[in-house]
């Protein structure tokens, strides 16, 4: 058995070593050989995209998992991406109509391939998605990581979370349910008690003048909302936040850092 096991390694290796020398490998990442010295992690690093996005060098102490509490960040980034590629999804099938949105629902949970499964997935990664950021900001705040040099990536996180919150807010609007319904009128009412442009806010949310005719306009303007201007948001967020971690490298526990 352990024959059989090293020889796959072995073979494995030899087809790794081969197409580290195909010009699609040296065209995305520069070299044919893995980097042996520092100067050449420090090399590869300057010039590919994908290892220049992390930090040059990262305190072993940092990706403790008791010091970062299990990664909450990482898991927050890969929750995002199961919601992008499960909404994609969902938005083959969703028609955001008042009188339809319900029905497609109900369509694709019951009569579409894998519906059921992605759209528990999307729900379930959502509000998993809001757990994470929570705990990721509490992990950041109890362990001081938000102090100098880091504080405009502090703002930029609590964007973030707040970004999340109304990513699942939204989300329960698109339904058209009875919780969609009165999810969209408790908008209503928050954007009514804005001062002095509760009118305007209500308008650019929901497109009507009362909250007790919330209509067509209303769920349009939240599917905008939640397909387009949210993930615009948060995609050029995550994008700042992970160039100030580049740049203000990761945080260490305050016992080394002192």
């Amino acid at each position: 058995m352990d024959t059989i096991f090293f020889s796959l390694i072995d073979k494995f290796v030899l087809v790794m070593q081969q197409l580290r020398r195909t010009k699609l490998w040296t065209s995305i990442f520069r070299r044919e050989h893995l980097p042996q010295t520092e100067s050449d992690f420090l090399a590869m690093n300057r010039k590919n995209f994908f290892v220049h996005i992390l930090p040059a060098t990262i305190n072993k102490s940092s990706m403790r998992l008791t010091y970062s509490w299990f990664w909450m960040g990482v898991i927050t980034f890969w929750l995002f991406v199961i919601l992008v590629i499960s909404g994609i999804f969902l938005m083959f099938y969703y028609v955001p109509s008042v009188e339809r949105a319900f029905d497609t629902i109900r369509y694709i949970v019951n009569q579409v391939d894998l519906g059921r499964y992605f759209r528990n997935l999307h729900k379930w990664a959502g509000e998993l998605m809001v757990l994470a950021v929570f705990m990721h900001m509490i992990v950041v705040f109890f362990k001081g990581a938000y102090q100098r040099p880091r504080e405009f990536n502090w703002i930029i996180g609590i964007l973030l979370l707040l970004i999340t919150i109304m990513f699942a807010f939204s989300g329960y609007i698109l339904p058209w349910d009875q919780l969609g319904y009165y999810a969209a009128k408790i908008a209503c009412n928050i954007a009514n008690s804005a001062p002095f442009i509760g009118n305007q806010v209500r308008q650019g949310l929901l497109g009507v003048d009362n909250c007790n005719n919330l209509d067509q306009f209303s769920l349009i303007r939240w599917y905008v909302i939640h397909v387009f201007l949210l993930p615009t948001l948060i995609v050029l967020l995550i994008a700042v936040h992970f160039w100030r971690i580049r740049k203000d490298e990761y945080s260490t526990p305050p016992e080394e850092a002192a």
